[in-house]
Order: C-alpha cells, then sequence, then structure tokens
C-alpha cells in the first residue's frame, strides 16, 4: 500500500502507513507514523507495510532506530531494517525479549499488521546525539505498555510520545494497560520544556502540553 499521506514539518519527516478505506480514508487504530530525523528514525511501522516503509527508509542511511514500545505497529520492521541497513534499534530493556523472540497477537492484530520482524535490541543510552546537532533524551513513561518510552529534545521542544497520547479519549485499550501509571506519565510528560507533540498515530500536535492536560484530565475521573 503506498504512503497515506507525508508529515509536514521544516526538519522533521515522517510517513503514514496502514490501512485506508476504498475511498483512501484512514483510522487512527490502523495506521501509524514513521518519523524520521536525518539518519534516525522513530518506530518502523507495521510488517504488513515493509515495502512502503522500505521505499522511504532508502532515501538515505538509517543509522539507528528508536522504538517507543513493542507493540507491532511500531516494531514490527525493526529485524527487517537491521538486516537491511545494519541500523542499531534502541528500545526500553523491558521489551528486549519480545523483539528478540516475538510475541502472542490476536487475529485483528495479525490481520491489520502482521507479526513482527526479530531484531536484536540495544537499552536506550542517557543522550542520543543526531544530526545538524539534535539531541533526544528517551524517558521510561510506562501505562500504555511497560516498556513506553518517550523521546525529547529540549532545545527544540519537540516530544515524540509514541502511544502516551494518541488521543484525549481512547476508546480502544490494551488488557496491559494501567491507568494509574498513564496518569503518572501524563503527569511526567506535562512538566517537560515542550509545546510541539509529534504522535505517533494522531501526527503533529502543535499545542502538545495542552492536548496532554486534556487526556490527563479525562484519565484521572476512571481512578478517582
Amino acid at each position: 500500500m503506498p504512503v497515506i499521506h507525508k508529515i509536514e514539518h521544516p526538519v522533521v519527516e515522517g510517513i503514514r502507513v496502514g490501512q485506508t478505506d476504498r475511498s483512501g480514508n484512514y483510522r487512527i487504530n490502523t495506521t501509524c507514523i514513521v518519523y524520521r530525523l536525518g539518519d534516525t528514525i522513530i518506530d518502523t511501522g507495521p510488517t504488513k507495510e515493509w515495502k512502503t516503509v522500505q521505499r522511504f527508509l532508502e532515501e538515505r542511511q538509517v543509522r539507528q532506530a528508536l522504538l517507543t514500545h513493542y507493540h507491532e505497529d511500531h516494531s514490527g520492521n525493526c529485524g527487517h531494517i537491521q538486516e537491511c541497513f545494519n541500523s542499531v534499534i534502541h528500545s526500553h530493556q523491558n521489551n528486549h525479549e519480545k523483539i528478540a523472540n516475538g510475541f502472542r497477537l490476536n487475529l485483528s492484530s495479525k490481520m491489520i499488521f502482521g507479526q513482527i520482524s526479530f531484531a536484536d535490541a540495544k537499552s536506550y543510552p542517557d543522550d542520543l546525539s543526531l544530526e545538524n546537532g539534535l539531541m533526544l533524551k528517551a524517558l521510561h513513561m510506562p501505562g500504555h505498555s511497560d516498556d513506553m518510552t518517550t523521546l525529547y529534545e529540549p532545545n527544540e521542544g519537540w516530544l515524540f510520545s509514541g502511544d502516551l497520547y494518541v488521543s484525549s479519549q481512547v476508546r480502544y485499550a490494551h488488557r496491559e494497560e494501567s491507568v494509574a501509571q498513564q496518569v503518572q506519565s501524563l503527569q511526567t510528560a506535562i512538566a517537560l520544556d515542550f509545546d510541539t507533540l509529534f504522535c505517533a498515530h494522531r501526527g503533529l500536535i502543535a499545542d502538545g502540553k495542552t492536548a496532554l492536560k486534556n487526556k490527563l484530565d479525562l484519565d484521572r475521573t476512571k481512578i478517582m
């Protein structure tokens, strides 16, 4: 399937991949975004979209791929990327076994996204140096999953949020999700000095802190 659309930003590139209907309309929960900053990518897209992701990545060398978490729409192509580009795969240590050996998927996830390609992942260093003087800090923010990690560029005021946000009111949840942990993680993220949110499903959100605050308010009501 071709690229659904590209992310428009002066520095950060990205493509949305996944399923669309016959009219070309997409849903947030059946598509995801692969972001790129120079030779670094954030998340890898699902294996069912590998050919589309591969064409995008072949535009330049991929030195490293950063996974926000292990779910198949985010980690699916990590093995393909490691094999094709000899790239380093960074992720939280809580998902290394899943990335290396796989994990059980329900039937709908298999049909929409496919199984992951296996890779040897390394833990995040304290700081990740990128091209053009950019730098990312990997911040563990569990709740959506126990390995959920956001990537923060403090000088630019960017937060790559993985699935920390997605929507202010999420209709579908994984069994493993912890609302209490998510509330804590949202509070941690809101305390950061940033404005632009790069969500793996919603896309670029200019007033990202307000979006997270709105989600926090709704999540708090679930544990009161």
